[in-house]
């Protein structure tokens, strides 16, 4: 069996911004605490944010998800919206993959990263449930990785779209667990 990898889906101060503090801030502990534990099991941890170029040459005007956002002047590369939020602390050796779509695999490195790494389990968490993390493991599924959801390090506006993602769709198809329950299926393993 190969390697495991946390793949953390835009926790940017832009996105973590749109939510009330009282959702971020036991959402961001709990995030804290399940990098933590991955630390120490010497699990692999790639961060990964929406970031676009000055002008934003990079982006289609007819694309229904990220053409709105050259109205808002927001998520432009160098920007503090595109900044690794400040609660969550990003190692040196923790790779940062910056995407200009939705999907974490799409016109990235990520592919090769986790390739490189013999990576063949990865665990998503991050937000939106209904944006990047679908995105992301509908792709890493085309690509053959094995996938664990950690249901309540997704979060997404509509509580209603992120529980029925949860339960009827991602439930089928990937491993569900709540952060604390992976920590504990993690413990004294190097590759869960």
């Amino acid at each position: 069996m190969g390697a495991t990898t946390l793949l953390i889906l835009d926790i940017q101060n832009g996105i973590v911004d749109n939510f009330d503090q009282s959702v971020t801030e036991p959402y961001l502990q709990r995030l804290v605490k399940t990098i933590a534990a991955a630390r120490n099991e010497s699990i692999n941890i790639i961060h990964v944010v929406t970031a676009f170029r000055q002008g934003y040459l990079d982006v289609h005007p007819l694309n229904a998800s990220s053409g709105p956002i050259t109205a808002t002047g927001k998520y432009q590369e160098g920007s503090a919206d595109v900044q690794i939020h400040p609660a969550v602390t990003r190692l040196p050796t923790e790779p940062i993959v910056t995407k200009r779509r939705v999907s974490a695999f799409v016109g990235t490195e990520l592919d090769l990263l986790l390739r490189c790494s013999a990576t063949d389990h990865l665990v998503v968490a991050g937000i939106a449930t209904s944006g990047a993390v679908l995105s992301t493991i509908r792709q890493a599924q085309d690509l053959d990785f094995h996938i664990t959801i950690l249901r309540d390090l997704c979060l997404d506006r509509d509580e209603e779209v992120h529980r029925v993602l949860i339960d009827k769709v991602f439930g089928r198809k990937t491993d569900v667990f709540n952060a604390e329950e992976w920590v504990d299926r993690i413990k004294g393993q190097t590759s869960s």
